[in-house]
């Protein structure tokens, strides 16, 4: 099968909601859909040093992640599979050059998560009170604190829970499969809208 570089068709990728916005902040939490920002991943013995040799800190532990040019979070999800993410959406042609650069490598294999995973970025004080009431992972700065990754469940769904922090505020990224987003979207707008 030939090579097809996904991330070079970023118009292909859908949000799955059906909602004309893709924010919300009706109360002291921020929610926005961040799906159709540019991501990639990687899985494999050579994985980690092929992210290395590209410049990019490497989490030494599985759940965890390290922000790399104050918006982009690698993510280690286990031992041999990474996620680079794009929380800006600015960095489109590093996130390209990785899956083309990947190509044909030994022990290298791409996931195609910017394709499979709805994205959300979360920001607020009230966050870690907001998830208590969908996750049973205790998301206070605290017990979760920044670069921690939890993969659980978020109001009945499978999902990726990150603490990252820019600028001395912290943000949460939550990632689920992208047929859940609509359900998962609704759900933490419903969570939220008590904290104003």
């Amino acid at each position: 099968m030939d090579f097809y570089n996904l991330s070079l068709a970023p118009a292909s990728r859908k949000s799955m909601q059906a909602l004309t916005k893709t924010e919300v902040h009706n109360s002291s939490i921020k929610l926005q859909d961040c799906t159709v920002y540019s991501r990639v991943g990687f899985r494999g013995l050579g994985a980690e040093s092929f992210l290395t040799a590209n410049g990019f800190p490497i989490p030494t532990q599985p759940n965890q992640s390290l922000l790399y040019k104050e918006d982009i979070v690698v993510l280690r999800l286990s031992k041999l599979e990474f996620w680079v993410v794009d929380t800006t959406n600015t960095h489109h042609e590093l996130i390209e050059m990785l899956e083309v650069t990947s190509k044909n490598l030994a022990n290298v294999y791409r996931l195609y998560c910017q394709h499979s995973h709805a994205f959300f970025l979360i920001t607020g004080e009230e966050t870690a009170s907001m998830f208590s009431k969908l996750c049973s992972v205790d998301l206070r700065s605290y017990v979760f604190p920044s670069g921690s990754i939890a993969q659980t469940s978020v109001a009945r769904t499978n999902a990726i829970v990150a603490r990252q922090s820019k600028g001395g505020k912290e943000y949460i990224l939550l990632m689920s499969d992208l047929a859940s987003a609509q359900y998962l979207w609704e759900a933490v707008v419903d969570a939220s809208a008590e904290f104003i």
